[in-house]
């Protein structure tokens, strides 16, 4: 059995986005004005807690929202990138994962990742020999933040996925997986009960 809500189907394996919907965003023609691009974004961004690495696809499009008004009736600017952009997201739309339900006792893994332009990670947990998600979250960076060194944008990925999953993790004992070294030898460093 399943339950239709808020756009999502929720079964005993877990919550994703509902496959109407999904249908109906990736029929949408490509955006001809900043306000078309902000609605299209908008329905996108409602499913992001199912999909990994958003932020990074969808940088391209966010240039055009940049000082823009709601009903900004200004015409997009298409090029290759912002085309390839806004193809890719249809298709991560139509690959959401599948969410698990959170298990009570379960394991938790917190993955954290930094790139030169955005920064994410994906809330995990254990259940037996599989490693399920229970959602993503990523966000660009700024341009301050992009000069910050690899060290300090890896800690930042860190800082903001914690703040993001606090609700889940909190009171819980979890695990940060990153693979930037220099963090994990600076993290291995600090006293357990911290």
């Amino acid at each position: 059995p399943q339950v239709t809500f808020l756009g999502h189907s929720i079964s005993k394996e877990g919550i994703k986005p509902l496959d109407s919907k999904v249908q109906q965003i990736r029929s949408l023609p490509q955006p001809q004005t900043v306000s078309q691009l902000r609605r299209f974004l908008g329905m996108i961004n409602f499913y992001r807690r199912s999909i990994k690495n958003i932020a990074a696809v969808q940088r391209p499009l966010n240039k055009f929202l940049h000082n823009s008004k709601k009903n900004d009736k200004t015409p997009v600017q298409w090029d290759e990138e912002s085309i390839s952009s806004f193809n890719t997201l249809k298709e991560m739309l139509a690959n959401a994962t599948l969410l698990a339900h959170p298990r009570q006792g379960a394991k938790l893994t917190l993955n954290c990742d930094a790139s030169d332009t955005a920064i994410g990670g994906s809330l995990n947990q254990v259940h037996g020999n599989t490693i399920e998600p229970l959602g993503f979250y990523s966000k660009g960076l700024s341009d301050a933040q992009k000069k910050y060194s690899t060290f300090d944008r890896e800690l930042l990925a860190i800082f903001e996925s914690v703040r993001h999953f606090k609700d889940i993790i909190e009171g819980r004992e979890f695990t940060i997986i990153t693979d930037h070294k220099p963090l994990t030898y600076a993290l291995n460093q600090l006293p357990k009960t911290a």
